[in-house]
């Protein structure tokens, strides 16, 4: 069986920033600025950058459009 490339991104009230699960018990904790694939589904990707204003949001594309992150939602991504 193929190993899937996509990794879980949470975010993690207590320490306050995003963790992607590399199945270890840390993960990974992502800081501003850091780029990755986040999945779209049906085989739809999107390369963006993590930023902090206010509220947790993603940056993508040449004109560098905003999207928030939800931190009750669990996301797909490839770093």
């Amino acid at each position: 069986m193929k190993k899937s490339r996509w990794k879980s991104m949470y975010f993690d009230e207590t320490l306050d920033c995003w963790i992607v699960n590399w199945g270890d018990q840390k993960g990974y904790k992502l800081r501003c600025g850091e780029w990755f694939e986040l999945n779209l589904g049906y085989g739809k990707v999107l390369s963006c950058r993590l930023e902090l204003g206010r509220d947790w949001y993603i940056i993508t594309g040449s004109h560098e459009v905003r999207f928030y992150l939800k931190q009750n939602e669990t996301y797909e991504v490839d770093l």
